[in-house]
């Protein structure tokens, strides 16, 4: 079902009221009962469809219509089906990683849900990020076609190139690799850094910090700010991500806060993520107390904020998830990353790096 983006934003800003309830947040005035357009939107479009159940579940003030409450209670039972089949992905991968002396990290998945909700089976995932040392991604891709997963491959494969090596050169130009798990059909995907275009140090830093938890915790501050990245770099196109910073905001204490934002200043993205925060108040209101308010200060007065701050509420409120609308300039260099990473790609890395991924995925 498609949306108008005028609609498309209505239905947004109702979404998020519905949801309060099912991530913590003081209720407010829902009305109408979720019609079966709203939860399809919530569900299709925004992957929230187990988490405006749950809000159901929570609140007794919030009901659907029969056809909304079908198709609501069809996408709870649907996600915990998906998330049995990831857990047993993700408990079959650690081990084998484990047992092969590679040290990684588990970027997302189950873990983060554990961490954001009581049940987490609310919240929607399709695949396993796993962050591997690049010295290790040798090894790494032996074992996963050694133990019978199954190798996606990114490029069109139109050149003879031993299998191999095709992995190695994917894993390098593109950041991760896709395996299936042959059991359960859970995509898992293998990265050696953590975005396709970023700073020089960021992934290296990322991991002298989280140690390559196997589950990292909300408490390091690099892993919030990951997440922030995560959400920014895609110019936060889904509702399902803001509901994930909103949650993270609330809980994360003052001292890492601040050291959150100390750590992005140094990579140029500190903007990105006071807009990321702001914008999330926009949507969920209550997310940010007065420590918030008082630390993003500065940062609400910069018209550089309030730019990207709108730039990531038009994405999020657009019909359909495509592909954000960029200045003509980012669009041409390394994208997002352009905005988010103000001043620390460097012209002809970018600019080369899209060539050969360009010219490696057509071979």
């Amino acid at each position: 079902m498609l949306f108008m983006d005028s609609d498309s934003k209505a239905l947004l800003l109702s979404l998020s009221r519905y949801l309060r309830p099912a991530i913590s947040l003081p209720p407010r005035g829902v009305g109408e009962p979720i019609s079966e357009t709203l939860a399809t939107f919530a569900d299709n479009r925004h992957r929230v469809g187990p988490l405006l159940h749950m809000a159901m579940q929570n609140c007794a003030d919030i009901t659907a219509t029969g056809p909304a409450a079908t198709l609501l209670e069809l996408a709870c039972q649907k996600n915990l089906i998906a998330s049995l089949k990831q857990k047993a992905a993700e408990q079959r991968i650690s081990k084998l990683l484990k047992d092969h002396s590679i040290p990684f990290t588990v970027l997302k998945g189950r873990g983060l849900a554990q961490q954001l909700h009581d049940n987490s089976a609310v919240r929607r995932s399709k695949d396993i990020d796993i962050l591997i040392s690049p010295d290790r991604s040798r090894q790494a891709i032996a074992m996963m076609n050694q133990q019978g997963y199954i190798y996606k491959s990114a490029t069109l494969k139109r050149t003879e190139i031993p299998q191999s090596i095709r992995q190695k050169m994917e894993l390098k130009r593109f950041k991760d690799i896709t395996f299936i798990d042959p059991a359960v059909s859970v995509p898992i995907e293998l990265h050696q850094r953590l975005f396709k275009f970023e700073p020089r140090d960021l992934t290296g830093d990322f991991n002298n910090s989280v140690q390559f938890d196997a589950q990292p915790s909300l408490s390091n501050s690099f892993y919030c700010l990951y997440l922030v990245l995560h959400g920014s770099l895609a110019m936060w196109p889904r509702l399902k991500w803001v509901v994930d910073l909103s949650i993270v905001a609330r809980y994360m204490p003052a001292d890492n806060r601040l050291e959150m934002l100390s750590i992005a200043a140094t990579y140029g993205c500190d903007t990105a993520v006071a807009a990321s925060l702001l914008m999330t108040e926009q949507v969920f209101p209550d997310s940010l107390d007065d420590g918030w308010q008082q630390i993003l200060k500065p940062y609400m007065k910069a018209r550089n904020t309030a730019e990207l701050k709108d730039l990531f509420f038009e994405t999020l409120t657009a019909d359909t998830n495509g592909r954000p609308n960029l200045p003509w300039k980012s669009s041409l260099l390394s994208g997002s990353a352009d905005i988010i990473f103000s001043g620390k790609i460097g012209l002809m890395d970018s600019t080369r790096a899209r060539v050969l991924n360009s010219v490696f995925a057509r071979i």
